[in-house]
This record gives C-alpha cells, sequence and structure tokens, in this order.
C-alpha cells in the first residue's frame, strides 16, 4: 500500500495541478480540454478529477484562483497611497482599472473562466462575477471605512460595478477597438455621473 499523503503534500500536488490547467489555458485558449489539463499534469483524466473531487471542482478551483489573484491586484491597487482616498471616486476608478488590468494580462484565462463558469447543466457553480463581487466588496468596503465614507455601499456597488466591467470586458478583450485607459474613462464616467451627464436640457443657456 502506497505511503498516505500528507495535507501539505494534497495542498502542493493540488497546485501543481491547477498551475497545469492554467497553462494549458494560456497556450490553447477558451477551448482547452481537459485531457490536454491532465496530460499536462502527468496524470490520467481520472485522477486529475479525483484531487478536485470532479470537473466542476476543477473548473470552481480554477475560478477561485483567478478570483484570489485579482483580490491581490486589487488590495494593492487600492492600497497606495497616491490612489487619492479623500476622493471616492479614485476608489471607482482603481477597482476597474484592477480589474480590466488583470483581463488584460490573462485574457485566455478569463475567457476560459467566464464561459465555463457561465453555467453547468448538472450541478450549478457559484459564478465567477459572483465571487469577485464579494471579495471587490470587502476591500472597498475597508477602504470606504478608512476615509469615514458609508460602506453600505460597498456591496451593492461592488456587485454593480463587477458585473458592468465583467460584460464591458468580455467585449473589449476580443475586439480590442479602444485603449485600456479609454475603456476605464468610460466605464468611470458611467458609474460616477451617470447617463444624466448626456441630458443637456438643464444646462444654463449661455
Amino acid at each position: 500500500m502506497g505511503r498516505r499523503r500528507s495535507s501539505h503534500e494534497v495542498l502542493e500536488r493540488r497546485e501543481a495541478f491547477l498551475d497545469a490547467a492554467i497553462a494549458v489555458v494560456r497556450r490553447e485558449g477558451p477551448g482547452a480540454s481537459m485531457e490536454s489539463m491532465a496530460k499536462e499534469a502527468g496524470v490520467t483524466k481520472p485522477i486529475l478529477y479525483r484531487v478536485f473531487g470532479d470537473r466542476d471542482g476543477l473548473l470552481h478551483a480554477l475560478g477561485e484562483r483567478f478570483a484570489t489573484e485579482l483580490t491581490d491586484v486589487l488590495t494593492t491597487a487600492l492600497g497606495g497611497a497616491p490612489v487619492g482616498w479623500e476622493d471616492p471616486r479614485g476608489v471607482v476608478r482603481a477597482t476597474i482599472d484592477a480589474y480590466v488590468g488583470l483581463i488584460e494580462r490573462d485574457p485566455q484565462l478569463y475567457r476560459f473562466l467566464t464561459e465555463r463558469l457561465a453555467s453547468s447543466p448538472d450541478r450549478p457553480i457559484p459564478g465567477l462575477v459572483h465571487e469577485v463581487s464579494r471579495l471587490v466588496a470587502v476591500v472597498m468596503g475597508d477602504r470606504l471605512r478608512a476615509i469615514g465614507a458609508d460602506s453600505g455601499a460597498a456591496e451593492p456597488w461592488a456587485y454593480a460595478i463587477v458585473g458592468m466591467v465583467n460584460l464591458a470586458g468580455d467585449w473589449w478583450v476580443d475586439r480590442r477597438t479602444i485603449a485600456r485607459d479609454t475603456l476605464v474613462d468610460y466605464l468611470v464616467a458611467l458609474v460616477w455621473e451617470g447617463l444624466g451627464a448626456l441630458d443637456t436640457r438643464n444646462e444654463p443657456t449661455r
């Protein structure tokens, strides 16, 4: 009988399998197969599934890895002194820019996750957008409290912003018809000023 793996070894093996899966996705794009991921990891597909419970477990673990990376990026972006926390608009812009920046740096993994985690016919998987929104809400809530602002806005803001940026990013990552900064500027303007900024009926006459 083989030696029983320690919890540390199991975790290391799990992370190594995730690294292999991500390498395949980055190489093959959204159509990457589970067979290719198992081959990259040097195991059979049943063994790969066993480590994560099943196919859905593997997909969810990949989503969690992406969400954790995004949290680290957001924490760095939103925690820096130059961001300008005395202006809540800085919170919104830094959040959107960090999200779009991660999409830009890892477009294949982003597209794979948004397509594969969108639905599951056998067992629903908590959506990537939901997980990211929850994490963004935590980060935004901490920063809003730090400047003495109403942190109650953090959760609805997070879900609204992430949902918007997710769909806009999905559109942008395939087309790249505008620069990243331009996309962020457009999204910030919509969040901060709303479509009411386009209403010229109430402008004072000159």
